[in-house]
């Protein structure tokens, strides 16, 4: 897996270096908590900034998995 993108607040972010599996279990987890937790992203292109995203219940998500041949 080349990278993971992240569909967050109608704005995309991505992951690298990272198991999408691994990703999903993060954010499953993460709503399953009383409080809100923060998830490491990459936001822009080319030159990656760092940004957090709060996950809790009722927050839409999406996960997809960008494959080197991509």
């Amino acid at each position: 897996m080349k990278r993971i993108n992240i569909l967050y607040g109608g704005k995309q972010y991505s992951i690298s270096g990272r198991d999408i599996d691994e990703v999903k279990e993060d954010i499953r987890s993460a709503v399953e908590k009383a409080t809100p937790t923060w998830l490491e992203v990459n936001v822009g292109e080319g030159r990656f900034k760092r940004a957090s995203i709060l996950l809790s219940p009722g927050v839409d998500v999406s996960v997809i998995g960008i494959d080197a041949d991509d």
